[in-house]
């Protein structure tokens, strides 16, 4: 029994996922919406989410959905102790993360 999903080149429709950690790593505790105190773990979560999040929502604004995913924030933000208001930011950063890639192809 296959416990885990197909890779993105099998004979599926899936793209290859290109969130990229390392990205988000070497830039979070300098971003504006970092709050003192707090760690990686608590912002991968997030960032996984807005990622995420946009391939869940391709043809609407971050503004459009906001609202649904500051609800789901509670749900998928697995160990983090961040509040929406706190991981608002970084979702939204790998939201746009995620569309810079999509147009530069890397």
């Amino acid at each position: 029994m296959q416990r885990h999903s197909p890779k993105p080149d099998a004979d599926t429709n899936q793209k290859p996922d290109s969130y990229d950690e390392a990205h988000y790593r070497a830039v979070f505790l300098d971003a504006p919406y970092y709050s003192t105190g707090r760690n990686w773990r608590d912002y991968a979560p997030a960032y996984r989410y807005g990622h995420a999040a946009r391939d869940e929502h391709p043809n609407e604004r971050f503004e459009q959905v906001e609202p649904q995913l500051a609800r789901e924030w509670r749900r998928r933000k697995a160990d983090s102790r961040l509040q929406w208001a706190e991981a608002r930011g970084a979702v939204r950063e790998a939201w746009r993360h995620h569309d810079e890639v999509a147009r530069c192809g890397h």
